[in-house]
């Protein structure tokens, strides 16, 4: 049955008086997936009565052919206004309290030096590094979906009917009950996922790159447009969580990215000059910035300049 067919069988059902509070949910979702939707959140009274009009205006659109019947467009015309009242008086609460705050998002951004812990609608537990920005509803449907710029490690509370997506710029991970990290940030060109238990589904662009499972790492390159897995030690996959800088075999782009988020500063360097080395790092967050470099340079040919925030890295000749 096609969606034209069910939204006619449910217009029926109401008229009949036989329509569920199921079959009025599925027709929302309907209309939550059609274009141009108005955004959902009522204003006032005028506001509320113009979005049922809207809704209206989706359902006609749906229903009628182009040569429909006059008779038959006024009989569906009002069956349909039905199904705005029911929402408006019998389903007011249904159609306010349920529309509202699935569609209501709440944006996490964490400061510079700041590790932030949070308890999402489905009190799973997440994790965000410095500079990390997470999008997320403030009641989740049918897909748990969340957005993140920066790195988190999630820790999913299992639900079969109701699978997890976390949603960066070049990649959504899927997940059912799991725990992972995400290092996606939009300045970078790579985007990593890690998993520390379980598994999860991993995708760009609408097709599917992989499978992870315990200790599997995905790195995707935006500029190649290509990816690959690698295995990683599963005690560090989530150090950053527990006062650690901890980096393996990152760009100096990676590592410059990851002390301006966690010292407040801005290094400047000339990506030809240093793309060559690779760093692989593991110290307190409590050590200075330039007790860090220090430590840096005692194992890669580096030298740096410090004016109050910001700091010029050079490699030595």
């Amino acid at each position: 049955m096609d969606a034209q067919d069910k939204i006619a069988k449910i217009l029926q059902r109401l008229e009949t008086g036989t329509c569920t509070p199921q079959e009025l949910q599925w027709l929302q979702d309907w209309y939550d997936h059609q274009p141009e939707q108005p955004m959902h959140t009522f204003r006032d009274e005028a506001h509320r009565q113009q979005l049922q009009a809207d809704l209206l205006q989706q359902i006609h659109a749906q229903l009628e052919p182009a040569a429909a019947p006059v008779v038959k467009m006024r009989q569906r015309w009002w069956i349909a206004a039905a199904v705005i009242a029911g929402m408006a008086l019998t389903g007011g609460w249904w159609f306010v309290n349920n529309w509202q705050p699935r569609h209501r998002m709440i944006i996490v951004q964490v400061a510079t030096g700041q590790q932030q812990e949070l308890v999402l609608p489905d009190s799973s537990r997440v994790w965000l590094n410095a500079g990390a920005r997470m999008e997320y509803p403030q009641e989740f449907g049918a897909v748990r979906t969340v957005k993140l710029d920066g790195e988190g490690f999630f820790d999913i509370q299992p639900d079969a009917k109701h699978p997890f997506e976390v949603h960066t710029n070049e990649l959504n991970v899927q997940v059912l009950g799991t725990s992972f990290d995400v290092k996606a940030y939009g300045t970078l060109d790579e985007t990593q996922v890690t998993v520390k238990t379980g598994m999860v589904k991993v995708s760009h662009a609408q097709k599917g790159l992989d499978v992870l499972s315990a200790n599997d790492q995905l790195t995707f390159s935006r500029s190649a447009q290509q990816y690959m897995k690698s295995k990683v030690n599963n005690q560090q996959i989530n150090e950053w969580a527990t006062g650690m800088i901890s980096l393996s075999q990152a760009g100096f782009a990676e590592l410059a990215l990851i002390l301006e988020n966690q010292y407040g500063v801005h290094i400047r360097f000339n990506p030809a000059e240093m793309k060559q080395d690779e760093y692989t790092l593991r110290c307190s967050n409590q050590l200075t910035i330039t007790e860090v470099l220090d430590l840096i340079s005692t194992i890669h040919p580096l030298q740096y300049d410090i004016k109050e925030k910001e700091i010029t890295i050079h490699r030595k000749n």
